[in-house]
């Protein structure tokens, strides 16, 4: 009986057991209820699209709100730069919209190669492609919150 506590503690401790190798960038939580709740195939990707346009549109109104935080908490002037009407902020945004003008496309073309993996012909396409949009705007978010632009 210890042996199998110590096994399930020791189990529960391991990263890799929970890490996202484990995971598919095609399934989720979304995909499971929108199918549970709609018998329809339709409605259900319907639904998946729908989720997806949420999470395109909250992880926009992250990067909105992050730039608008980096420069607000970036207010020093840049070193040695030409412009004195230009901050540490205004450089940090734009690179930082850069960046994400050329995620937006990755996503775009990563998630359209993973639903491509079934053929473009089946039904099933457009729910992974919507699915694997919303697996990474929750890694993505998670990325963007790293650089603390709030100022905490």
């Amino acid at each position: 009986m210890k042996k199998i506590v110590l096994t399930v503690i020791l189990m529960t401790l391991v990263p890799s057991a929970y890490s996202a190798e484990k995971l598919d960038i095609i399934a989720g939580p979304e995909t499971d209820n929108c199918w549970r709740n709609n018998a329809d195939r339709g409605k259900a990707s319907e639904c998946l699209h729908a989720l997806s346009d949420k999470s395109n549109k909250d992880m926009d109104e992250l990067i909105a709100v992050t730039v608008r935080q980096i420069k607000e908490n970036n207010s020093g002037p840049v070193y040695k730069g030409k412009d004195p009407q230009q901050t540490i902020g205004d450089v940090f945004s734009n690179f930082f919209l850069e960046s994400q003008t050329s995620w937006k496309e990755y996503r775009k073309n990563f998630c359209l190669g993973v639903g491509s993996q079934i053929g473009e012909d089946t039904y099933d396409y457009w729910p992974y492609i919507y699915q694997c949009q919303i697996n990474l705007n929750k890694r993505h978010a998670e990325e963007i919150k790293m650089i603390h632009a709030d100022g905490d």
